[in-house]
């Protein structure tokens, strides 16, 4: 049985998420632009151990984070081995993703379950917003410093990979959470 938590926990569940994804952001993409690249992955670390002491679900937050930091690998890699953008020095492995840019993914997998919850149900609006998101998250990350030589390829494919992978990810919070309401409370799809 699912309980629904008082509108103020789940107000600070939602900003919760949200706020350590920006801070894991900006903490990766500045750490990675200035040489820190372990900057990211240490705060990544710090935001899940935050979520898992607050959730009534670690699973559900581990299966999330585990599929989200898989699709980045795949994505991240494939632009890697394409040569469609140069990540920022310090990793020393050139034919797959840094650690750094999956620590990205991780956060945007965490702020996903609840964060992004309202989007439960409007996978074609999730959609839309990962295409358009991404590419934009991506090219102030290169301004910034964290990155290089972005083609346009590294962008579509880019907006391609998240408006599948914000749509799949929300769900996934959803159908690990037990199909309740949603934080914004919007019953969720199939929910009694």
């Amino acid at each position: 049985m699912i309980t629904r938590l008082p509108q103020w926990r789940r107000l600070l569940t939602v900003v919760r998420g949200v706020a350590g994804f920006k801070v894991v952001w900006l903490s990766t993409v500045l750490g990675a632009a200035s040489g820190r690249v372990w900057l990211g992955p240490a705060v990544l670390l710090a935001f899940a151990g935050m979520q898992l002491i607050f959730s009534n679900n670690r699973k559900r937050e581990l299966l999330v984070l585990a599929s989200g930091l898989a699709m980045g690998l795949v994505m991240e890699t494939v632009v890697v081995r394409a040569g469609w953008v140069g990540y920022a020095p310090g990793w020393p492995y050139p034919f797959i993703a840094p650690a750094w840019i999956l620590a990205l993914w991780g956060a945007f997998s965490l702020m996903s379950i609840d964060g992004l919850a309202w989007l439960r149900g409007r996978r074609l609006l999730a959609a839309v917003l990962g295409a358009s998101g991404g590419p934009l998250a991506y090219y102030t990350g290169i301004a910034l410093g964290a990155g290089s030589g972005a083609e346009v390829a590294f962008y579509v494919t880019v907006g391609l990979f998240y408006a599948a992978a914000t749509p799949l990810l929300v769900e996934l919070g959803g159908a690990l959470e037990g199909g309740g309401a949603a934080p914004g409370g919007r019953k969720e799809p199939g929910a009694t």
